[in-house]
């Protein structure tokens, strides 16, 4: 198997992942929360390294995007443990056969190149429980960084609202 390459530092990335055959990830809201707590909790291991700009969690995929600070593989470590944790989860909880993969193989994830590009992402991150006819307002959608207010009892003050590319 091929090595893969660090990832650049100082930059953004766009990274996504879905269930196996696009299989719901998140059945109850109690699964978001559960998820969303895992997400606290590793970004809070790899702060130093990586930046949260703007994330959505939808039923069957979730979107992040990312600023990488430092060259190297945090983001690829992040993913791993957040998706390892998420996973141990749902297969106890709901019983799925631990013989399958839970998540579709790698994220996927694509450099972000400018600003303009940057701005696009996080737009359409925020808006993707919209695109996907969950909500009329993307205001809406609780699992999303469009409104961190919904979210008054997690700590989020790892989320960048400052964004200078």
């Amino acid at each position: 198997m091929p090595t893969r390459l660090p990832f650049q530092g100082n930059s953004y990335y766009h990274v996504y992942n879905r269930g196996l055959d696009k299989a719901t990830l998140f059945y109850e809201e109690k699964d978001f929360e559960r998820f969303l707590y895992y997400f606290s909790l590793w970004i809070e291991t790899y702060k130093s390294d990586l930046g949260i700009l703007a994330y959505a969690f939808l039923p069957n995929h979730f979107h992040i995007i990312f600023h990488n600070k430092r060259e190297g593989h945090s983001i690829s470590r992040f993913i791993s443990k957040l998706t390892s944790s998420y996973a141990k989860y749902a297969t106890a909880k709901y019983g799925f056969s631990t013989g399958k993969s839970f998540f579709e193989g790698r994220f996927k994830s694509k450099l972000i190149t400018d600003e303009t590009y940057l701005n696009q992402c996080i737009f359409y991150v925020e808006h993707n429980a919209l695109k996907h006819q969950l909500v009329e307002k993307a205001e809406e959608w609780a699992w999303s960084s469009y409104d961190t207010s919904s979210h008054k009892d997690w700590n989020i003050e790892w989320l960048e609202l400052d964004r200078e590319f």
